[in-house]
């Protein structure tokens, strides 16, 4: 199965995201927007992994927020993203978490942990600098928990379900 380890949006959080989106297509932005049940933020992408990883969920020490702010192009990855506001919290759960799958011998894309919620894969963009004259809704949201996601592929494209949660691990 195809898994990975993200923060799920709180249900404030997922609609500013969808507004987002929202004022993304308003403004011309074409590409596949991702369906807002699908909308989460990566801490370590597994990839195919026939066992379960729910050993590689953290639970913060205390919880804390993340606050929505910007929005950005991985060009070579074809995505459009919202960013979160700096956080050494949300860097320290996401180094914890990897540091969990180094232990259990899972391994994981190494790439360096950058905070993004994708929107829009494929983007194509109207005109050059759009993206500056988008407003970003005011959104928060606190992190309590971890989850683990599997992807599944359907007719309309790829589905991301949780299927564990770090509140659900017992210590």
């Amino acid at each position: 199965m195809r898994i990975f380890v993200a923060l799920e949006p709180s249900e404030s959080f997922r609609a500013a995201l969808g507004e987002l989106q929202a004022r993304l297509k308003a403004a011309g932005v074409e590409g596949r927007y991702l369906a807002p049940a699908n909308l989460h933020m990566t801490l370590a992408f597994i990839g195919e992994w026939p066992e379960d990883a729910a050993g590689a969920l953290i639970t913060p020490g205390k919880p804390f927020s993340v606050t929505l702010s910007g929005l950005g192009i991985f060009a070579k990855a074809k995505v459009l993203w919202a960013g979160v506001a700096p956080s050494p919290e949300l860097n320290t759960l996401a180094e914890q978490v990897r540091e969990r799958l180094d232990v259990m011998g899972i391994p994981y894309d190494r790439q360096s942990f950058n905070p993004h919620i994708t929107l829009v894969r494929k983007p194509v963009l109207p005109e050059e600098g759009i993206l500056r004259g988008i407003r970003i809704p005011e959104a928060d949201m606190t992190v309590r928990e971890t989850c683990l996601y599997r992807s599944v592929r359907e007719e309309e494209g790829m589905r991301y379900l949780v299927i564990g949660r770090s509140g659900e691990i017992k210590k």
